[in-house]
C-alpha cells in the first residue's frame, strides 16, 4: 500500500539516488514543500500572544495554556470548554475571536461558569472575592502576603524573616545552613571546647597584664 508520504509512482523511493536526475530531484523537493504547505494552512500562527505571554502555536490548546504561570492542565481544559474551544486542536489554528474568548475567560473565570473551587485565590484578603491569579500577579501577591505577615510579626512572618521553614517541616536533620554541616564526634567537640576556653582564659590574663602595665605607667608619670 502506498504511504501518505510517497511523492512518486509505486516503488519510486526504493530506486537508488544515482538513477535520478538533478531536475527530477529538484521537482520532487518542490512537490514535498508544496504538500507540507497544504497540510499547514497559511493562517497558522506559530506564536500566539495570550495573557501577556507568547505561547507556542504548535501545541494543543490545553498544553499551551498550561505554559502560563498559575494555570494547570485541568484549569486549562476548563477554560477551553468555557470559551467554547476544542482543547485538543492546535493553538495556532485558532482565529482572533477564539483567542479573545480564551483571554476573557482567563481574566474572569467565575463569570464564565468555572467553579470557585478551581480558583487559586479564594476569599482574597483585601477584596474578599474568589480570584484566580496568572502570570506576574502570582509572584506579586505572594510577595505582598509575605510582607504583610512580616509587618504584623506573625509566626509565619518571623520564620520567613529568619529564613526558616514555615509549614511545620522538620528542622533537626534537614534545612541546615552555614559552614558546619554534619555531626561532630564527642572527642573532637570536647577538644574544641577546651581550646576555646583556654583561649578565653589566656585572653583575659593578657588583658589583666596590660591593664596593670598601664596603671604602673600612670603612677610613674605622676611621680615625675
Amino acid at each position: 500500500m502506498e504511504s501518505s508520504w510517497s511523492f512518486g509512482p509505486p516503488g519510486f523511493e526504493s530506486l537508488p539516488r544515482r538513477h535520478l536526475s538533478n531536475d527530477l530531484i529538484g521537482a520532487l523537493t518542490n512537490l514535498r514543500k508544496t504538500r507540507l504547505a497544504i497540510r499547514m494552512p497559511e493562517e497558522f500562527k506559530h506564536i500566539v500572544r495570550l495573557a501577556g505571554k507568547d505561547l507556542v502555536g504548535e501545541k494543543r490548546v490545553q498544553l499551551a495554556l498550561a505554559d502560563l504561570k498559575g494555570v494547570s492542565l485541568n484549569f486549562a481544559r476548563a477554560v477551553a470548554y468555557a470559551a467554547d474551544v476544542d482543547p485538543f486542536v492546535k493553538l495556532g489554528n485558532l482565529n482572533k475571536e477564539h483567542v479573545d474568548r480564551l483571554e476573557k475567560v482567563l481574566r474572569n473565570p467565575v463569570e464564565h461558569g468555572i467553579p470557585s473551587w478551581m480558583l487559586s485565590r479564594r476569599k482574597d484578603y483585601e477584596t474578599g472575592k474568589d480570584l484566580h491569579l496568572i502570570g506576574a500577579d502570582v509572584a506579586m501577591t505572594v510577595r505582598a502576603d509575605i510582607g504583610r505577615e512580616r509587618r504584623i510579626r506573625s509566626r509565619r512572618g518571623i520564620r520567613h524573616e529568619l529564613g526558616l521553614s514555615v509549614r511545620g517541616q522538620r528542622t533537626r536533620t534537614t534545612g541546615r545552613k552555614g559552614l558546619v554541616v554534619g555531626v561532630k564526634r564527642k572527642e573532637v567537640r570536647i577538644r574544641e571546647e577546651t581550646a576555646k576556653a583556654e583561649k578565653g582564659r589566656r585572653g583575659r590574663r593578657e588583658e589583666k597584664e596590660e591593664k596593670e602595665k598601664k596603671e604602673e605607667k600612670k603612677v610613674e608619670e605622676k611621680k615625675e
